[in-house]
């Protein structure tokens, strides 16, 4: 999973830095990271008048606060990571997205991980997520603040796409690091409205419709590098793809979720689609969402300009 060489963390200097550290490292064992980003951003300093000029003094000294507290816990934890991989904490302030975004862009990250917090206790970091997983320019791996990484059962929907290949590549790498892995690769497929003109029944349609994605599955399989991986495939019958693929999870108790990103040809192809939008924010799960990370170098200045962090 050589792919995985530069990883980001979003810490959030609370509990859940404490799965975000195992998730990260069993990313950089598995990929032999070259280098992991522990980066906590903090909100700007209210430095209107009205505070007070004392304010204006600590602004250099709060985020090398911080970022002693991120090196005193990742130093903790440092014998998970492996020898060869370079251990960074970063500090910044300022609004939470742009500075990740700008950070991941300077990086050129290669994965983004953060930890939410369940619905009832959200934060900063928690309300970001959906935006972050829109706007970085790499894969992000989104789990539950109480969540480790546990990755057996490895669920991968596919549309038989490139970005359905890549991100089953990149579950089979993980599977292969992980010795009790094996992964269900999940097909949604669902009869179209006006099925009923064809002359057929709904139930004859759908039957045509996953003899078509058995025939495509096995021209889609060779492709893929999926030796020394337990591999099962399921087709499922749906009419809400999300839906059916959380249903999915639930039923195989899956403990991490790869979804490619939305195939698409204009610069939004960087931005995932519909279905791992929704799937991404209705399950506490892991969820690893890849990104074809060549789709979003060509918009990254663009972002940048919109975040007003780089002169055009």
């Amino acid at each position: 999973m050589k792919r995985f060489q530069t990883i980001v963390v979003a810490a959030a200097l609370d509990y859940r830095d404490a799965t975000l550290l195992e998730h990260a490292a069993l990313f950089a064992r598995a990929a032999e990271s070259n280098a992991v980003y522990f980066v906590h951003v903090s909100p700007p300093i209210d430095r209107s008048e009205e505070i007070g000029a004392e304010l204006l003094v600590p602004w250099q000294p709060i985020e090398q606060d911080r970022e002693q507290e991120l090196r005193t816990s990742v130093e903790a934890a440092a014998g998970l990571f492996p020898a060869a991989t370079q251990v960074h904490c970063v500090a910044r302030t300022g609004p939470l997205v742009p500075e990740l975004v700008r950070l991941l862009a300077q990086r050129s990250a290669d994965l983004l991980i953060l930890g939410r917090r369940p619905e009832e206790h959200p934060d900063l970091l928690s309300d970001a997520a959906q935006k972050l997983l829109r706007k970085a320019p790499c894969s992000v791996l989104f789990h539950d603040s109480a969540t480790r990484p546990q990755y057996d059962r490895i669920l991968v929907p596919v549309d038989f796409s490139d970005h359905s290949r890549e991100a089953l590549e990149v579950a089979c790498a993980i599977a292969r690091s992980v010795p009790t892995a094996s992964i269900t690769v999940q097909h949604v497929y669902t009869v179209p409205l006006g099925w009923h003109k064809s002359g057929r029944t709904y139930e004859d349609f759908s039957e045509i419709l996953r003899g078509h994605a058995e025939r495509r599955w096995q021209e889609f399989l060779p492709t893929v590098h999926t030796e020394g991986v337990r591999l099962n495939v399921r087709f499922d019958l749906g009419g809400r793809t999300p839906q059916t693929i959380l249903a999915a999870a639930d039923e195989l108790d899956a403990g991490l979720l790869v979804l490619g990103s939305h195939g698409r040809t204009r610069p939004a192809a960087a931005l995932l689609g519909h279905v791992a939008d929704i799937v991404c924010s209705r399950t506490a799960r892991p969820v690893l969402c890849v990104k074809k990370k060549g789709e979003v170098v060509n918009f990254l200045h663009a972002l940048l300009q919109l975040f007003e962090l780089e002169s055009e």
